[in-house]
């Protein structure tokens, strides 16, 4: 993990900062850090004016999000053990990634799509999608950095008789060794362009050093008795910022990634965790903020004579982002059966940027609903809640993206002035070569109970408690602000009072918003 929390006598706020009358640094960019709960601790940030921000009020290992919008970080939960979170750059939207009952996280690092992350469980390197599903074991080791191009994760490890650092694919498979030597080598953190691997190196005394990851030749920064540690890269790869307590205390420093004198970034001081703020998207990408299943109803019809007893449920998928969520799909005739789909996302400033490849469209015949849908972009699952395995999953997954309803409640920034998407998906119109659509900001996808696959079937499912979820792009091929409200939940008993020959009784006991688990 990165520099442990320091133990630390309680100090003011006024303390963190300096007071006013220090002078405020000018930096290239702003900084997060974390300080020890017992040292007016949490997560924070420094801006380039030197005005710091807590985001956190408890919180560790802080990790700025590829797009320099968001900060995951970790924190112990109600249980007692460290998960994983997430929070916007102002401190809102905070939400929680991971909840590993009696395991403890830490080091989180972000795939450069933003879509997944990785973090440190009990000593193993554990990938989780962005929002909190599809987790994934990936090797044995510590401090974990995702690189640049997305296709590697360097890491530390005492798989020999030392700690060295290791790389290994994102997706799995051989370890490779990038150092050996007789002292400890841990916190590596890759360079902008992937190239060199900045981390600390015990063989004296904690220093830090860069690697050339293709030659192996390492060069050394700093060579003294202070102890170094958390190095972060500048957004240009010219600028090393780091943890050092050479003036007794810990404080950040930077100093050029050639080599060269350090200097004093500011008056934070017994910090640890840096993080330096990459360059801000202008995207203005859409939000999805599923809701929770309601209007919990059945539904009894007949498959050859048996009857087959049907869950149905109101689905509503808000856009509550900054942009729409725009599709344009295509195919090249019509015999080809499906569309190739591409979101657009508006840049500020006017231009539009397209990410392909974001799924497709096929064409439903379901009387009278019949048009073109997005597949996947919904996911519904019943799953038992003490184990949470998956016991019936649906039929239907696709959907008609239109500004058909409204968001009734809740504060949208960037409130639109009107529908902008109100076509009908090409309804009727099986020769269609291309289709448009989406939602606006302020708009929700709500599909009532019953219509066209708004159901699940539970005729085998025994009685019992279970957790009902609804989940929007579970595959997060969409681009989003963010993806942790991307599901949400009840927690239901269901029960069969009058036999298997008549439809179940469903109670609601518990309502979750942003959880897929919904813990009672």
């Amino acid at each position: 993990m990165k520099a442990r929390l320091l133990t630390v006598a309680v100090v003011s706020l006024l303390a963190l900062t300096g007071g006013a009358s220090q002078a405020a640094p000018t930096l290239p960019g702003s900084i997060a850090f974390s300080r020890a709960d017992a040292a007016s601790g949490g997560v924070f940030v420094m801006d380039r004016s030197g005005r710091v921000r807590r985001l956190a009020a408890r919180g560790s290992d802080p990790a700025w999000s590829p797009e320099g919008r968001r900060v995951a970080y970790v924190a112990r939960a109600e249980d007692g053990w460290t998960d994983m979170y997430v929070v916007d750059a102002d401190g809102t939207h905070r939400g929680r990634i991971t909840s590993s009952a009696l395991l403890d996280e830490g080091s989180p690092a972000w795939a450069p799509d933003g879509k997944r992350l990785v973090v440190e469980r009990e000593g193993s390197l554990v990938i989780v999608d962005a929002d909190g599903f599809g987790e994934r074991w990936l090797a044995r080791g510590t401090d974990p950095a995702w690189s640049p191009d997305g296709g590697r994760i360097a890491f530390a490890s005492d798989r020999g008789s030392t700690l060295d650092l290791y790389v290994v694919d994102a997706s799995g498979g051989r370890v490779t060794t990038l150092t050996s030597t007789p002292g400890d080598e841990h916190a590596p953190a890759w360079s902008p362009d992937g190239q060199r691997l900045a981390f600390v190196s015990t063989e004296a005394s904690p220093d830090l050093r860069v690697l050339q990851v293709n030659g192996r030749t390492v060069t050394s920064l700093t060579q003294d008795a202070a102890v170094e540690s958390s190095p972060a890269w500048s957004s240009d790869g010219k600028t090393i910022a780091f943890v050092s307590d050479r003036t007794g205390v810990s404080t950040a420093w930077s100093l050029p990634a050639t080599g060269g004198d350090a200097l004093p970034l500011g008056p934070p001081s017994t910090l640890d965790g840096l993080s330096w703020r990459p360059k801000t998207t202008v995207e203005l990408r859409p939000d999805f903020d599923q809701q929770p299943p309601r209007d919990l109803t059945f539904r009894t019809v007949r498959n050859g004579g048996r009857p087959r007893h049907l869950l149905g449920f109101t689905s509503s998928t808000d856009n509550r982002g900054e942009g729409p969520i725009s599709i344009s799909a295509f195919r090249l005739s019509q015999f080809a059966s499906t569309m190739e789909a591409t979101q657009r996302i508006r840049v500020v400033g006017g231009a539009i940027r397209t990410y392909p490849n974001i799924g497709f469209l096929r064409y439903t015949y379901a009387r009278p609903h019949e048009h073109w849908h997005l597949m996947d972009f919904q996911r519904y699952e019943l799953r038992r809640a003490e184990d949470y395995a998956l016991l019936v999953r649906d039929r239907k997954s696709g959907f008609c993206l239109a500004d058909h309803w409204t968001i009734p409640t809740g504060r949208i920034p960037r409130q639109p002035s009107g529908p902008r998407f109100m076509s009908n998906c090409g309804q009727r119109d099986t020769g269609a070569l291309t289709i448009d659509q989406g939602t606006s900001v302020g708009y929700t996808d709500r599909y009532p109970s019953h219509f066209h696959g708004q159901n699940l079937d539970v005729t085998r499912v025994p009685a019992g408690t279970y957790v009902l979820v609804h989940r929007a792009s579970p595959n997060l091929l969409l681009h989003e602000m963010r993806y942790e409200n991307n599901a949400a939940s009840l927690r239901v008993r269901l029960t069969w009072p009058h036999g298997r020959s008549r439809p179940p009784a469903v109670r609601v006991l518990e309502t979750c918003p942003a959880s897929d688990r919904c813990p009672s």
